[in-house]
């Protein structure tokens, strides 16, 4: 059992990659103050939660209904995180630094909870490991306590970032925001071609 827990843990860690989300969050979040960048986190973090939760429950299901087969998912969820990278790295965030609740909010849903930290491989990830046909309900529970897991260290690692960005500089900031938008693009367009590669071989 603890065996099994470890293996999707770790299967999740990689996934999500907690660490890695860390310099985006700080890139997405810059021009918060702390008490907003704390809310982001602790909202994009239960979001993300919600919606993994709900595909590991009804993802099979949902994506059956309406005839979504997963490499479309995945070509779709690469687009959005494209857009993503692309504005990091054209700077083009209309965003501004804002104590309103319903700003975090904004960010909290997008970038942040989907498609960062709940994005496509995220959620192939919980309903694969969470196969109706191959899994029993104790497997499933313990793929649960697996997610959770990671994400509350995804979350202790998001409130960590304060204290990078401060080491950082806004100058740092700014370079680094570039650097990594290119990586996102350069991993959401993997993502899309995997999608494609997947599409084709199921045909």
């Amino acid at each position: 059992m603890f065996q099994h827990f470890l293996q999707d843990a770790t299967t999740l860690f990689v996934v999500i990659d907690p660490v890695g989300l860390v310099p985006v969050f700080i890139a997405i979040t810059q021009k918060e103050p702390q008490v907003s960048r704390q809310r982001i986190a602790l909202l994009g973090v239960g979001i993300s939660a919600i919606i993994l939760f709900a595909f590991m429950i009804g993802g099979q299901t949902l994506l059956s209904a309406l005839d979504i087969s997963l490499p479309a998912f995945k070509i779709a969820g690469g687009l959005l995180l494209l857009i993503v990278g692309l504005r990091m790295v054209l700077n083009e965030d209309e965003h501004s630094a804002s104590t309103d609740p319903e700003s975090s909010i904004d960010l909290a849903v997008f970038p942040l909870a989907t498609p960062l930290i709940a994005g496509p491989g995220g959620i192939m990830t919980v309903v694969l490991l969470t196969d109706n046909t191959k899994f029993g309900a104790i497997d499933q529970a313990i793929t649960s306590l697996a997610l959770m897991t990671v994400l509350i260290f995804t979350y202790v690692a998001l409130l960590f970032a304060n204290l990078i960005q401060k080491a950082l500089g806004r100058t740092g900031v700014n370079v680094i925001t570039r650097i990594l938008g290119l990586l996102v693009a350069a991993l959401a367009t993997e993502i899309i071609l995997g999608g494609i590669q997947d599409y084709f071989l199921t045909l």
